[in-house]
């Protein structure tokens, strides 16, 4: 039985390898394109946000889809129509089209996302969920290590459009795995309470996130170190001049990053577990938040690309640590919602950070925010640890309310 559900999660990690290349690919075409067609940084800035805001606006919607209806046939629809939508992408020749398409095909796409990581405890025991996590993490950070170089050298030789195209082939490829998986998605004793007014509802899962103090307390966490993440990505840019290194070192930074994804991922399925998750979860963040001050401190650039990929593996560890305790504390009947509302609050977080970072970067430099950055980060961890040994503390009893059959939290 061990045999057959990691041989599912191994189907799903090269799934999810291909597409990320993919829609990482798709990414960097879509911003080479826009701004080589309009020169403005308005535009660019529209691209990004109109590819991800509309995704997490219906984020309601997407996790009631993946809740209320067979999630592996919603995955395999999901890759299908997104990949007809970069399909249209690689024929669309204006900025607008190409912005619309894209923010289409993150919309039709989003209910993947919520129905993925809400099956995975089914697919595999209990002792595999830590794996399973890491695996999927791991295939996931390859393709955004492979994916903006692919489509760097895909818009030098094919264009836009063959970035376009290589993505929708990708999710093709996806949505084959997908339907070749032949675990479960779904518990295999269904939640008898789905249409109870705690737990029918469109806003479920947000409620539920709302009432269990630990899961409130961990999305909190994740959306604060989000933003803190991508207001320090916008610095990135300043640092390389600041030490004159130009792209050259910027790309070293982020092959740095990439591998230091890939690497924690691995690391995580092997040492992660039902046992030390929670521990895996605020050391990831801690640790994250220790070498992001680093940079923000380091006198020299080659230590620069060694504190990236360490808080990389460190970032790897705490999303291990996360998954699981947000899979275990969670009924599978409301599991796709409570995922939907994480990831919209984590979008917003990081339309928030990037909508201001570039005037705080120029207000107080890129070391200051760096080492903002890493403090926020270290003073989460501290909150974290306080948060889980409550729940440790807390009396078993007085759970919140799920539902009538349904109490506990991660």
């Amino acid at each position: 039985m061990i045999i057959r559900n990691r041989g599912d999660v191994w189907r799903l990690a090269i799934g999810s390898a291909a597409s990320n290349t993919g829609n990482w690919a798709a990414t960097v075409a879509l911003a080479l394109v826009v701004y080589a067609r309009t020169g403005s940084a308005v535009w660019l800035s529209a691209s990004f946000l109109f590819t991800q805001v509309p995704s997490a606006l219906a984020a309601p919607l997407s996790g009631m889809i993946a809740d209320r209806l067979d999630r592996k046939r919603t995955m395999i629809i999901c890759d299908l129509l997104g990949a007809a939508a970069y399909a249209g992408m690689a024929v669309t020749g204006s900025a607008l089209g190409l912005i619309t398409l894209g923010a289409l095909a993150a919309l039709l796409h989003s209910p993947f996302g919520p129905a993925s990581r809400a099956a995975v405890p089914n697919l595999v025991g209990e002792g595999d969920l830590a794996w399973a996590n890491g695996t999927l993490a791991a295939a996931s950070n390859a393709g955004q290590l492979a994916g903006p170089a692919l489509g760097g050298v895909l818009y030098a030789v094919a264009g836009a459009g063959g970035a376009f195209a290589a993505n929708a082939v990708s999710f093709v490829v996806s949505a084959a795995l997908i339907a070749a998986v032949r675990g479960r998605f779904r518990s295999e004793n269904p939640d008898t309470e789905t249409s109870t007014p705690q737990t029918g509802g469109i806003w479920a899962g947000a409620r539920f996130l709302w009432r269990s103090r630990t899961l409130l307390t961990l999305t909190a966490v994740g959306a604060v170190t989000f933003l803190a993440t991508d207001i320090v990505a916008v610095a990135d840019l300043p640092l390389i001049r600041h030490f004159g290194v130009g792209g050259v070192g910027y790309g070293i930074m982020n092959v740095a990053w990439g591998a230091g994804g890939l690497t924690g991922a691995l690391i995580a399925a092997r040492i992660v577990s039902k046992e030390n998750e929670t521990a895996a979860a605020v050391l990831g963040v801690l640790v994250l938040g220790i070498f992001v001050a680093a940079v923000g401190i380091s006198p020299w650039f080659a230590l620069v690309p060694l504190f990236s990929l360490l808080f990389a593996v460190s970032d790897s560890f705490a999303f291990v640590g996360f998954s699981g305790i947000y899979q275990r504390g969670t009924p599978d009947a409301i599991r796709g919602r409570m995922f939907a509302a994480v990831g919209a609050t984590t979008t917003f977080a990081s339309a928030a950070g990037y909508g201001f970072a570039g005037f705080l970067v120029t207000a107080v430099g890129w070391r200051l925010v760096y080492l903002a950055g890493g403090i926020i980060d270290i003073a989460c961890a501290a909150i974290l640890a306080l948060a889980l040994r409550m729940r440790v503390s807390r009396p078993a009893q007085n759970p919140p309310s799920a539902g009538p059959q349904h109490g506990q939290t991660a």
